[in-house]
This record gives structure tokens, sequence and C-alpha cells, in this order.
């Protein structure tokens, strides 16, 4: 009882609060850079989501990012790892917000819209956000 009043005094303890780790997926067409100037980056996607996390969600931490194959290749995919702890109930609602935010601008920024084919492929970029457990 004693540890808890001080672990909430403390600001440690929150029954709001909602801590967790969560995997952010980004997929894209790809391509080779030469060939394939132009198209949708994953990786350039990812890093627009980690600017608006930091706008909307100060509080989260990012770590882990990794995406691409090869130099000279355009990223068909990137993924980074967001931890949520001490972001409120609204975390994860807020996170999607951000992500979807950095991956339309970089559709936005190459003109790509939903629909759009590359080789036989979507040419726009898509995300997935899970949980770790």
């Amino acid at each position: 009882m004693k540890k808890s009043l001080i672990l909430i005094a403390l600001g440690l303890f929150s029954a709001g609060a909602s801590a967790a780790t969560y995997e952010v997926s980004i997929t894209g067409p790809g391509g080779h850079s030469n060939g394939n100037y132009g198209n949708t980056n994953a990786v350039h996607a990812g890093s627009r989501a980690v600017l608006q996390i930091e706008k909307l969600l100060p509080c989260a931490s990012m770590s882990s990012f990794k995406g691409g194959a090869t130099v000279n290749a355009i990223a068909a995919d990137a993924a980074f790892l967001v931890n949520t702890d001490g972001c409120g109930a609204n975390a994860l609602e807020t996170l999607t917000q951000a992500v979807k935010a950095g991956v339309d601008l970089e559709n936005n920024f190459r003109g790509v819209k939903p629909g759009d084919m590359v080789r036989g492929f979507p040419a726009d970029i898509k995300f997935s956000i899970k949980e770790l457990k």
C-alpha cells in the first residue's frame, strides 16, 4: 500500500496509462534507383512517420529503425519500434494517426494515389501497426 502511494505521488503509476511497444511496418513497391526513380520509398515514409510521431505523440520513443535491402535501391520495406510508456490510453489511436500522416506525406510527395499501379503492384505506401507482447 505504501509503495503504491509513493508511485502515484511520483507520477510513475497511472490507472489510465497504457504502456506498450508497437512494431510499425511500412511497405511499398520499391525498385531499382535507375529505372524506378520517383517510386514511393518505404524508408522515406518511415522517416516522415517518425517526424509526425514526434509532433503528435512526443512522449513516445522510437528505436530499431531498419529498411531497404541494398544500395541503389528504392526501399520496399521499413520497420521500427515505438514505445508508448506514459503516453496515456489513446496512444495507439494517436500513433496510428501519426504514421498515416507520414505515409500520406510520402504518397503525396510522389504524386501517388490509392489504386495507382507500378509493374502490376500497388504504387502507394501501406502500413501496419502490431503490438508486441
